[in-house]
């Protein structure tokens, strides 16, 4: 069977996500409207005067073409647990730490990182890639650009020699150090099924060249029933 692809663009650019859906998926790839995905790994941080690597936890939901939240529970040795939430419910941007009310992000640098972060994340799927609300332009032999027309928001994805996807990259707003850095998302080689979706054994983010966090999926529901105040952070939603 086909890959059906309602993405605008050149066809060069439909052709590498061809490509890159079927090395994931093959024949009969999923049809993505909204996603829960749990993964376990570990981050960098700062704890005093060094830099170490800690347990990290993340859950990811997805309500395409734009709705996203980002879940995340450090664990330092020796240190009380940290939670954080980063949700974005296609109009606004909301931000909560520990157990502080959410926040409404104003800052246009904080909003548009967000933003990227997480379309750059939701872009590891490939399939939500093929809708009808992205743009895909051709860059090279081995990448081309996704531009969600619905935030505004693009990036950059790199496919092995094999077409499988190896990178997405976007260049955004690095709230820890204050500039625009590089932001990406590199895949390992090898992929498996993780409730009968294939994916990466491993996801590794950097900024720049610099460690951030590496996870592995360990749980995935695909279109799931997501109510709109998971991702506006009402007061009831679920964590």
């Amino acid at each position: 069977m086909p890959v059906l692809l309602l993405a605008q663009g050149d066809p060069q650019a439909k052709d590498l996500l061809r490509r890159a859906i079927e090395a994931r998926y093959g024949a009969s790839p999923p049809a993505i409207e909204s996603l829960d995905i749990e993964m376990k790994g570990r981050t960098r941080a700062r704890i005093g005067p060094v830099s170490a690597w800690i347990p990290l936890e993340i859950q990811a939901r997805f309500r395409f073409p734009s709705a996203m939240r980002w879940d995340f529970i450090v664990r330092p040795v020796g240190v009380a647990v940290q939670r954080g939430v980063d949700a974005f419910d296609g109009a606004v941007y909301r931000r909560q730490r520990g157990g502080d009310p959410p926040d409404v992000i104003e800052d246009q640098n904080l909003v548009q990182s967000a933003q990227r972060r997480l379309w750059a994340l939701a872009a590891l799927f490939l399939t939500p890639l093929g809708e009808h609300f992205v743009r895909l332009s051709h860059t090279d032999d081995h990448g081309f650009e996704a531009a969600n027309t619905l935030i505004n928001d693009a990036v950059r994805l790199r496919l092995r020699p094999d077409c499988a996807l190896e990178q997405v990259e976007v260049t955004c707003f690095n709230p820890d150090s204050g500039r625009d850095q590089r932001f990406s998302l590199r895949l390992s080689a090898e992929q498996g099924p993780v409730d009968g979706m294939m994916l990466p054994r491993k996801i590794s983010a950097f900024w720049d060249d610099e460690p951030y966090f590496e996870a592995e999926p360990a749980r995935v529901v695909s279109n799931p029933d997501i109510a709109d105040s998971v991702f506006t952070l009402a007061e009831g939603a679920s964590a």
